[in-house]
This record gives C-alpha cells, structure tokens and sequence, in this order.
C-alpha cells in the first residue's frame, strides 16, 4: 500500500536538501510550478507491507511515530494535514469523537462569583489553583491529538492542588480523596468503591505507567469516548480491567476544580487580585549585579553576572 502524508514543519528545510530519502521513507517539498517550495509543507511517502505471520497494518500510527521521530532530529513543531492510503483519503485525528468540545456554550455558569471565590483563596493555593487550570487547558488542547499525553496531564492538573492541600498517606491516595471530596456529581458511577478502583487504575496505569514506562494509554480509552462510556471491560497485560474514557475523565477533572473552588466562602472583606499578582512573577529572573546601578535605568547582560 502506497502512504502519502502531507505535513506542515515550523521549520523550513533550505531546498539545497530536495527530497530527503530516510530508509524506506521519502520526504519532498511541496513546490509551486518552479522549483522552490511553496511554503513550509511536505509529503511524506513510504510502501506499506504486511509482513509475513502479521494479519494487518497501521499506516497512520506509522506515519505519526516517524513524524513524531522527525520532530525531535529537526527540532521543529510538525502537523500533519492529510493522509492518503492508495489514493483514498484517510480521516485524521479524532475530530467527531471530541467535537462536544467544539459546540455552542448554550449557558454560563455564575463567572462572577467564581471570580470572588478565587480571591478569597490563600496566595500559596490561589497559585497552585492557576498553575492547575494552565495544565488542563494543555490537556483539553491535546485530546484526540494526544491522548496519552492529555490523560497524563489531567491526573496533574488535580495532582498541582492535591499534592498540596490534599489528605492521606500517598500521592495516590491524596489523588484519589481529592477527587471523591470536591467532586460534586459522582453519579456516574455507582458506588465509593468503583470510583476508587476506577481513580486507582488511572493514577497507576495512566499517570504513572506513562511517567516511569513511557507506557500508551490503552485502546479502550478512545473506544470508550466513541461509544461515550464510562469506562470499557477490557484486557491489558493479560489482566481484565476497566479502562474509563478520557471524556469522562475530563469532565470528573473540571467538576473537581470548580468544586474545591466553590468550597471557598464568598468573603467580600478578603479579595486579592492573584490573576495580578501572580502575573507580576512571571519574567522575573534574580541575577547578580556587577556594579551599583541606579534606578529607572536600562540593565544589559553586561550590568550582570551571569556566570
């Protein structure tokens, strides 16, 4: 089977390279009618055979592992277009699983008072809340991109607040207790001991297994979001288990954080700006001055020590 891959890199190969041969795999600029390239897009082109003993093949997880390996040789961001397996064009991406996050918000919440109840957090926590939202934002931005990477950074969005304000003996028991204590609606499963056994299964399979193995989330993952379940029976390392979606987990993500946020009583007399505040740090890098300088004045790198 012939693959064609049109891709994008943030980083423009000089035309003197061509066609670039990379064992099986041809990677050539996309040219106008002359000889230079149009832009910074590519074709990726390689033969895919079923070997002999396999029964099938996976020409877009290959094409995006290779891609993924050409990333890191040219330290440059890459995306890919399009895919095309013998002249059929092949969908990217998971675009209908997660395309709820593409809809019409119908209703808001009470912004404001979420707002006051963020300022009447302490400093520390306020701090440690914001560094939560930035990772789930990376997190929903990754979904049906990269799942493994978004089920990872989930579990640390929670792990940023409940390392520091959570209770038990463990980051895995804070984990799981942070969850069952702040989470609001926890209907969706139907008791204590199948929200622990499904927390328990995330935080070891999907968080750490990913940080000490490198491990892939399981295919039950996307099946479950596709049939928008819970969670989906399967067999992983010749043990069953119950791999819950990476939806619901999204959503048992953002109903905790908005719940440990609502646990703040509204004290009109307690509002400090920590989106202000907390701003202010950023950019900030305390180095040692060569000389007294006076204030107001422009500081180059030759006014500092840097070694």
């Amino acid at each position: 089977m012939e693959v064609k891959v049109l891709f994008q890199t943030s980083r423009r190969i000089h035309p003197k390279f061509g066609m670039l041969s990379i064992g099986k795999y041809l990677v050539e600029p996309v040219s106008t009618t002359g000889a230079q390239p149009a832009s910074n897009r590519y074709l990726l082109r390689f033969e895919d055979e079923i070997r002999e003993g396999e029964s099938g093949s996976q020409p877009q997880a290959e094409a995006t592992l290779f891609l993924a390996y050409l990333s890191l040789i040219l330290g440059s961001r890459l995306h890919i277009e399009s895919l095309m397996v013998n002249s059929v064009n092949i969908s990217i991406g998971q675009a209908a699983t997660y395309q709820n996050y593409q809809a019409m918000i119908e209703e808001l919440p009470d912004i404001e008072s979420l707002v006051a109840k963020f300022k009447g957090k302490d400093a520390e926590v306020a701090r440690q809340f914001l560094r939560a939202c930035e990772v789930y934002r990376t997190a929903l931005n990754l979904m049906g991109e990269n799942n493994t990477l978004s089920y990872f950074l989930f579990t640390t969005a929670i792990e940023c607040l409940s390392n520091k304000v959570g209770k038990g003996a463990g980051y895995r028991a804070r984990f799981i207790d942070f969850i069952l204590q702040y989470l609001p609606d926890k209907s969706s499963l139907p008791s204590e001991q199948d929200w622990r056994k499904s927390l328990q299964e995330i935080y070891d399979r999907h968080r750490s297994g990913f940080t000490h193995g490198g491990k892939e989330i399981p295919q039950a993952v996307p099946l479950a979001d596709r049939l928008n379940r819970v969670y989906v029976r399967n067999i992983v390392d010749g043990k069953e288990v119950r791999t819950p979606g990476l939806k619901w987990f999204e959503s048992v993500v953002r109903g905790t954080l908005i719940g440990f946020l609502n646990s703040t009583e509204h004290d009109s007399e307690q509002q400090t700006d920590h989106f202000k505040n907390i701003s202010l740090e950023y950019g900030r890098v305390m180095v040692k001055a060569k000389r007294a300088l006076q204030a107001h004045t422009v500081v180059t790198e030759k006014d500092v020590d840097l070694d």
